[in-house]
């Protein structure tokens, strides 16, 4: 079920019509029920393996709960990993593996003993890499201690199966949500406000933004082989910010949805495009997984403590995994891969240069004088740089479907695509690419990213339906009338994804 879908439109309002009526003591049901009918929408099949994890991770749980040691609570511990991680490895992961085996022995003139239809058309589960990574997550704070193993079953299934995060994410921790789940909630006016308004706020940025920035960016890799300069830049930078639209819309309606029914759930993004470099927007970028990959495999490898090679090798070691958690592909994992070797460079700087030339009038001079903003647009376009990689795949996905006779490697896409974005002289393809649906629709795109990222320098870092809500009444309804318009006028309903439903 898709949240820009009327499917959705008529299946919120009766969920918290029944969520919010009936007694404290069956609320936890009307959850499991909604996360199972929302989940298995996409699938039958999909809610059966949302039920395999829980039961495995619940039982896991509640077997280290028993155990006095650490040493024995380690083997439920690893059986819940061998659970999570070996469905995710199964459906996303195993063609990946059997691909590159495949190719690596051809090279050797060695035939593979695995027939290649075997995996090649499994169906990955919607969000699979949110639901093993936020049930993971459950079971390793049980092992450290962090929370205590949930007894009632019933609960722990509406933690997994929190229907508003469960495809994409945030990818909540069970010592927020698990209590918050376990408390009565009745119907609130003021949470309501702040949560439809949130939740408008994010089909804004999918429908209105994203989906209309998604012609270019879908015409630019389309054409990858007929631009050149200022078209691959500005329809990279085009491509992030469609990726951070959708993305953050979708969080964006997730917050709002669990806030209407009186859960508070964690920020998935904060103003990630006014980063000062690459370290600050892995804070702001996604927050859920970097503060996971942060406190379960960063700080398992000894984080900034270890010596500074293997901080070099810890950062760029997390941003690879990053990668691979995206998408089973290689452009992916190079693409974030890229991103840690800056944030290394950037560690090394910091703790070696930086220390030795600190004292000197010249650093103090560019402490000083180099504003914050042009850090900013640094930060931006050394992670567009990486990030034209991030669409790679499935463009030549979509190229080799669309001309089967002439198929193309993903390697020849990306060495065009960044050869391209070293010739700013030249400017090939780009008029018919600005004005491939019309000079107003290419005005009206340019126009309401400014106004989005206009706003997000008013607000700061403050939450937009707290700012908002504040102001007089007939601001207020001024503000709801040209958001409503806005989508209603510019939103493009053809019931389009999310992109991160295929990572």
């Amino acid at each position: 079920m898709l949240f820009n879908s009327i499917h959705f439109l008529l299946f919120f309002p009766i969920f918290c019509y029944l969520y919010l009526s009936v007694p404290k003591k069956h609320q936890w049901k009307i959850l499991v029920a909604g996360g199972y009918y929302f989940y298995g929408s996409f699938s039958p099949f999909f809610a059966i393996i949302l039920f395999v994890i829980t039961c495995n991770d619940f039982f896991a749980a509640k077997m280290m709960d028993k155990e006095p040691t650490q040493l024995r609570k380690k083997k439920w511990l690893l059986l819940s990993m061998l659970g999570n991680l070996g469905i995710l490895f199964t459906f996303k992961y195993l063609d990946f593996v059997d691909n590159n085996i495949r190719e690596l022995l051809a090279v050797f003139h060695v035939s593979w003993i695995v027939p290649e239809v075997w995996f090649n058309n499994w169906v990955v589960p919607v969000g699979v890499s949110f639901l093993t990574f936020q049930s993971l997550s459950y079971t390793i704070d049980v092992y450290k201690g962090v929370t205590k193993a949930e007894q009632h079953f019933g609960y722990f299934a509406s933690f997994t199966a929190f229907w508003p995060v469960m495809v994409n994410g945030p990818i909540e921790r069970a010592k927020n949500l698990l209590p918050q789940i376990k408390e009565e909630h009745r119907f609130d006016y003021d949470r309501m406000r702040q949560g439809l308004f949130r939740i408008a706020f994010g089909i804004f940025k999918k429908a209105v933004i994203a989906d209309r920035l998604a012609f270019y960016v879908d015409d630019l890799y389309l054409h990858y082989n007929e631009i050149s300069g200022w078209t691959t830049l500005i329809g990279g930078l085009f491509f992030f910010i469609q990726v951070y639209c959708d993305f953050s819309g979708y969080s964006d309606i997730a917050l709002g949805a669990a806030k209407v029914i009186g859960i508070d759930v964690m920020e998935n993004f904060k103003r990630p495009f006014f980063a000062k470099n690459l370290a600050d927007f892995w804070t702001r970028w996604h927050i859920s997984l970097s503060t996971w990959l942060t406190d379960y495999v960063f700080f398992y490898l000894g984080a900034y403590k270890a010596s500074s090679y293997r901080v070099v090798f810890n950062v760029i070691f997390v941003l690879a995994i990053c990668g691979l958690w995206h998408g089973a592909n290689w452009p992916m994992v190079l693409s974030f891969t890229m991103v840690g070797v800056f944030m290394a460079i950037r560690y090394v700087w910091q703790n070696v240069v930086v220390r030795a030339i600190k004292p000197s009038n010249s650093y103090r001079l560019f402490d000083n004088y180099f504003p914050d903003f042009m850090h900013s647009i640094i930060t931006i376009f050394l992670f567009l740089f990486c990030f034209l990689l991030f669409r790679v795949h499935t463009a030549q996905v979509a190229i080799n479907h669309l001309h089967p006779t002439e198929q193309v490697e993903w390697i020849t896409i990306a060495k065009t695509l960044y050869s391209n974005l070293f010739r700013l002289n030249t400017a090939n393809y780009f008029q018919e690419w600005m004005l491939n649906k019309g000079a107003i629709q290419f005005g009206v795109v340019l126009f309401f990213m400014f106004i989005l990222f206009f706003t997000e320098a008013i607000i700061g870092d403050a939450k937009i339906e707290s700012v908002v809500l504040t102001k007089n009444k007939m601001t207020l309804w001024i503000i709801y009338s040209l958001l409503l318009m806005s989508i209603v006028w510019f939103g493009i309903f053809n019931n389009t994804s999310f992109v991160y439903f295929q990572y």
